[in-house]
C-alpha cells in the first residue's frame, strides 16, 4: 500500500463500519444489561447484523490492494457500509413511546430495514462483478437478496423468525465460502 489515496479510502471504510458496529453492540449490550426491551426476532437481527459488520471489517484489506482510487470509486466502494449503517439505526434507535405494539413497529421498520439489507446484497454482487471475483459466495449472496425482498413484502411473523435463521446459516456459509475462495 504506497498509495495515500489508499489508506484514506480504508480509514472512512472503517470508520463507517466502526460506526455501525459500536451501535450494534450497543444495542445488544442494552438487551443483556436489561435497559432495552426486545424480543427474540429483533435480537436475532442484531446479530445478524454484528456477523455482516464483523465480516465487512475482516474484508477491509482488500481495499489495500486497490490503486488508482478517484471520487467515483470511493464512493462506490463505501455505499455498502453506508447502507448497512442506515438499516442498523433502523433496528437500534428505540422505539417512540406511543400507542404501537412492539409487532406492528417491527414490520413498519421492516420494510425499510430489509430494502437496505437487500441493497447491500446487490452492492456486494456488483464489487464481485467489478473486481471479477464471482465464485459461490456471489450466487449465495444473490440468494440472501432475494430472502430480504420476500421478507421486505412480508408481514407473516412465522416466514420472517424462518427467514432469521436461514439467513444467519447463509451467512455463515458465505463468510466459509469466502474464507475457501481466498
Amino acid at each position: 500500500m504506497d498509495n495515500p489515496t489508499t489508506l484514506l479510502v480504508a480509514i472512512m471504510y472503517v470508520t463507517i463500519v466502526a460506526t455501525g458496529l459500536v451501535n450494534v453492540l450497543m444495542a445488544l449490550s442494552d438487551i443483556v444489561g436489561g435497559k432495552a426491551k426486545s424480543d427474540h426476532l429483533h435480537t436475532g437481527w442484531l446479530a445478524l447484523l454484528l456477523l455482516a459488520y464483523l465480516n465487512f471489517f475482516w474484508e477491509t484489506t482488500a481495499i489495500l490492494d486497490i490503486d488508482g482510487w478517484n471520487f467515483l470509486a470511493f464512493i462506490s466502494f463505501i455505499i455498502g457500509p453506508i447502507m448497512l449503517l442506515f438499516a442498523s439505526n433502523l433496528v437500534t434507535s428505540p422505539k417512540e413511546v406511543d400507542e404501537t405494539p412492539l409487532g406492528a413497529y417491527y414490520f413498519e421498520q421492516g420494510k425499510r430495514f430489509f430494502l437496505l439489507l437487500c441493497l447491500v446484497q446487490a452492492w456486494i454482487i456488483g464489487l464481485d462483478v467489478v473486481f471479477d471475483s464471482i465464485n459461490y459466495a456471489t450466487y449465495m449472496t444473490g440468494a440472501i437478496c432475494a430472502a430480504f425482498l420476500v421478507l421486505m413484502l412480508s408481514q407473516n411473523h412465522r416466514l420472517h423468525v424462518t427467514g432469521l435463521w436461514v439467513l444467519l446459516l447463509a451467512f455463515f456459509i458465505r463468510i466459509i465460502f469466502r474464507a475457501a475462495a481466498g
